[in-house]
């Protein structure tokens, strides 16, 4: 059976400005965001900006390649910008990115790239099987080492590139100019016009600005489908209390608005348009982000190709591995190139491993600021590491996934302890934290709701329970070649259930 094409079209679960679209609203919904003239006049509403404030813990290295803090992780907060567009809004910039990426494939085509830009695209692991998963960073990984495997009779040396703040310092000219090349057109017709302009010269509202607004008027939705306001003391309950919109659009008030303008000095009011970057967290900033290295990504790679090397990148994140001898001429180009697109590559991010030949195998050195050759670390890809004969999981990710293993213990004894609902007082409700942490929840599986017009009945959704962490790693672990996944996780049913038990006793009525 062939695996049914998804469409362009989403009905959002997240509370915005103005009422969410229903089921029966779609067939209008599509046929405005398809007419050209109706999406040129369009006013777009403000985007809703949210942090996501993420902590990475990363092992630190002086400039000669050795471990400092005594080689432990050193925690950061790393903060992402995410901008929520408005339901109605989504959808056209849904569309017009459809439009956008299948011009984009055929540019790729055209230019011998189809493999080459690896993220935010639909590639088939088997493109000759219907049903075949598409590739993910599991494979574009895969694809380097064995890259590296296959080069038995030469040094190589595997250089990552990481460019600063790739979404935002996106430059709006350079920008407007390769929209107009993938879709072949010199000038943006009205329609693309109006979704660049207000892709770029974006408004957005913050989200706790927005809630203390409206907060005491919050819109809801019970699951049989009446609407009603809501008093929501904290914007963490929204989804709690299931709410679908901050307030009508008519309600909306402009003043809390952060517009597309900049302010130029902090001593003054005076004001400039913004000229770089773009929002992540829109339908269309993607393709956005892949279409505007275009002939950046066709000179690395055309050179690359005929130099016996192989150049992939995805999204901020770009890889080359070549002859040894290569080394500095890459570096140079890459460097020289970017600048070109009005963009820099961070040096503390950018990473040189020496692939040295030793029989049928390579040994890899990691190449330290002052030059020195060092095996401290493995080359780490789209999180693995590869020593040269042998795939890994990172540490770090593996590390992170134990750290998630604890806090959830936790947080689930901090519960059973302080729970008002007698029945499950001091109930650790082991088997949850079995299918969110152990192999038992690993499998794949459809997910079913209850059906509210007949009870005791379930209906089948498009949705799916996609594991956890074990899912993942197993899927690696059968998809990778010659790794030693299985041995990192081995380990994992042990530990879940040593901290079980010692949970299980702090549980324990004291006599």
């Amino acid at each position: 059976m062939k695996k049914q094409k998804k469409d362009w079209f989403r009905i959002k679960g997240y509370p915005h400005i103005g009422l969410p679209i229903k089921p029966k609203d779609i067939l209008w919904v599509k046929k405005y965001a398809k007419t050209s003239s109706k999406v040129a006049k369009h006013s777009f509403l403000p985007f809703i900006h949210r942090e996501i404030v993420k902590r990475k813990f990363r092992k630190e290295y002086d400039e000669s390649g050795i471990k400092t803090n005594n080689g432990k992780g050193v925690g950061r907060n790393k903060i992402r910008d995410i901008y929520y567009a408005n339901h109605f809004d989504a959808n056209i910039y849904s569309y017009y990115s459809s439009l956008l990426s299948s011009s984009y494939e055929k540019r790729l085509f055209e230019r011998n790239l189809c493999n080459t830009v690896t993220a935010y695209r639909k590639i088939p692991l088997k493109p000759s099987d219907i049903n075949s998963r598409n590739m993910c960073n599991i494979d574009f990984a895969n694809e380097i080492f064995e890259f590296i495997r296959k080069k038995t009779n030469q040094d190589l040396v595997a250089i990552t590139f990481d460019i600063t703040s790739y979404f935002d310092n996106l430059d709006h000219y350079i920008l407007k100019k390769y929209w107009g090349k993938v879709i072949k057109k010199e000038q943006l017709p009205s329609d693309h016009y109006n979704v660049f302009k207000n892709i770029t010269k974006f408004s957005y509202v913050e989200e706790i600005d927005l809630f203390n607004e409206f907060k005491k008027e919050i819109i809801t939705e019970t699951k049989t489908g009446i609407r009603t306001k809501k008093n929501i003391k904290n914007i963490s309950l929204l989804k709690k209390k299931r709410a679908i919109a901050y307030c009508e659009k008519k309600m909306f008030k402009t003043r809390i608005v952060n517009n597309g303008y900049l302010k130029s000095n902090k001593y003054n009011n005076k004001k400039e348009l913004r000229k770089k970057g773009i929002p992540q967290g829109s339908p269309i900033s993607a393709v956005l982000a892949n279409l505007y290295l275009l002939d950046f990504d066709t000179k690395i790679n055309d050179y690359l190709s005929k130099n016996d090397g192989i150049y992939r990148r995805y999204s901020d994140d770009m890889v080359v591995v070549c002859n040894i001898n290569m080394k500095n001429k890459i570096i140079s180009l890459f460097h020289k190139q970017i600048e070109k697109y009005k963009l820099d590559i961070q040096p503390k991010k950018t990473q040189v491993f020496h692939f040295i030949k030793n029989k049928e195998k390579h040994i890899c050195y990691n190449e330290t600021q002052n030059g020195t050759l060092l095996q401290t670390k493995r080359f780490e890809y789209l999180g693995f590491e590869f020593d040269g004969e042998f795939t890994y999981l990172k540490s770090s990710s593996l590390a992170g996934y134990y750290r998630k293993m604890k806090k959830g213990i936790n947080r689930s004894t901090f519960f059973a302890k302080h729970t008002k609902d007698k029945t499950s007082k001091n109930e650790l409700f082991i088997k949850r934290l079995y299918k969110k942490y152990s192999y038992i929840g690993a499998n794949r599986r459809r997910i079913f709701k209850k059906d509210i017009h007949n009870p005791g009945k379930w209906i089948e959704t498009h949705k799916y329970d996609w594991g956890n962490y074990i899912t993942y790693a197993k899927l690696a672990e059968n998809s990778m070649n010659k790794n030693k996944i299985g041995g990192q996780i081995k380990n994992h049913w042990k530990i879940l259930n040593e901290l079980i038990k010692k949970k299980q006793k702090e549980l324990e009525p004291k006599e």
